[in-house]
C-alpha cells in the first residue's frame, strides 16, 4: 500500500511487493497490480541501488519474470512497465536478457491484438531496451517485430507502423541483428504497401543510410533486398514521373 512505502524502510517495503507479485495463490490480480505500481515508485523514490533496496537485480528480475506469465493481460502490461523503470543501463539489460525474459517480452508483442495496452508496454519496454543499448537487442524480439511488420497490414494490426518505426530505429543502431532476420526486406515491403507520403519517407531514408556507409552497406543481402531495391527504384522513378515532390527530394538524396 502507499502507507507501508511511506512507514518501512526499501528493502522491507520491497519484500512485500515481490513476495506478493511472485505468490501463484491468494493474491488477487488487483493487489497485484497494485504492488507493481507500488514498486516503480519505490525505484523513484529510492533509486537502483541494490545495497538500498536489499535485493540484487537477479532477485527482482526473477519475481517481476512471473508478472509475464500471469493470465490477466492487465498484469503483464503492468510488469512490462515494471521492467521499463528498472532497466537503467547494460548492466541491467544484461540481466534481463541472461535470464531469457526477451522470449516473454516477444510474447506479449505476439499476443491478440485485443491486448493493446499489454502490446503497448511491450513495445515502450522494447525501445527503452535499443535506448539503453542497442547492441545487446536480441533476435527474439527482433523476430515478433519482423513478423507483425510482415503481417500486420493483412491482419488489420494497429501496431503495425510502430513495429516499422522500431525496426528503423534498429536498422540504424544495430544493422547486423535486423539484418540476420531478414528485416530490411520488411522496411522495404512496407514502401510498397503504405500511402504515406512521410512514413515512406523514413523508411526509405533508413535503407538509404545503411547502403551509403561501406560497414553497413554489406547487411543489404543482394538475394534479397537489392532486387527489392530495384523494384523500389522503378517505384520512385514512377511517382517522381507524377509530380510527387516527397518522392522527388528522396531520390535525389
Amino acid at each position: 500500500s502507499n502507507l507501508s512505502i511511506a512507514t518501512l524502510n526499501p528493502s522491507d517495503n520491497l519484500r512485500e511487493i515481490l513476495q506478493n507479485v511472485a505468490k501463484q495463490q491468494g493474491v488477487s490480480n488487483m493487489r497485484k497490480l497494485g504492488h507493481l505500481n507500488n514498486f516503480i515508485k519505490l525505484l523513484c523514490k529510492v533509486g537502483h541501488s541494490e545495497e538500498k533496496l536489499g535485493f540484487t537485480h537477479e532477485e527482482i528480475i526473477i519475481c517481476l519474470r512471473l508478472a509475464l506469465l500471469n493470465e490477466a493481460k492487465e498484469v503483464r502490461a503492468a510488469g512490462l512497465r515494471a521492467l521499463r523503470y528498472l532497466i537503467r543501463d547494460s548492466t541491467i539489460l544484461q540481466k534481463v536478457l541472461r535470464l531469457q525474459v526477451d522470449y516473454l517480452i516477444a510474447r506479449c508483442i505476439d499476443i491478440q491484438q485485443s491486448n493493446e495496452v499489454e502490446r503497448t508496454q511491450a513495445l515502450r519496454l522494447v525501445r527503452k531496451m535499443i535506448t539503453v543499448n542497442a547492441l545487446l537487442f536480441p533476435s527474439s524480439v527482433t523476430n515478433s517485430l519482423i513478423a507483425v511488420g510482415n503481417d500486420g497490414l493483412q491482419e488489420r494490426d494497429r501496431m503495425v507502423r510502430a513495429c516499422i518505426a522500431i525496426i528503423c530505429e534498429l536498422a540504424v543502431k544495430n544493422p547486423v541483428v535486423v539484418a540476420q532476420r531478414r528485416g530490411l526486406s520488411t522496411i522495404l515491403k512496407n514502401v510498397i504497401d503504405c500511402q504515406l507520403s512521410r512514413i515512406n519517407e523514413a523508411l526509405i531514408t533508413t535503407i538509404l543510410h545503411l547502403l551509403n556507409h561501406p560497414h553497413t552497406r554489406q547487411y543489404v543481402h543482394s538475394d534479397v533486398e537489392l532486387e527489392s531495391l530495384s523494384f523500389l527504384i522503378v517505384y520512385l522513378m514512377y511517382r517522381v514521373l507524377l509530380g510527387n515532390r516527397v518522392y522527388l527530394s528522396i531520390f535525389l538524396l
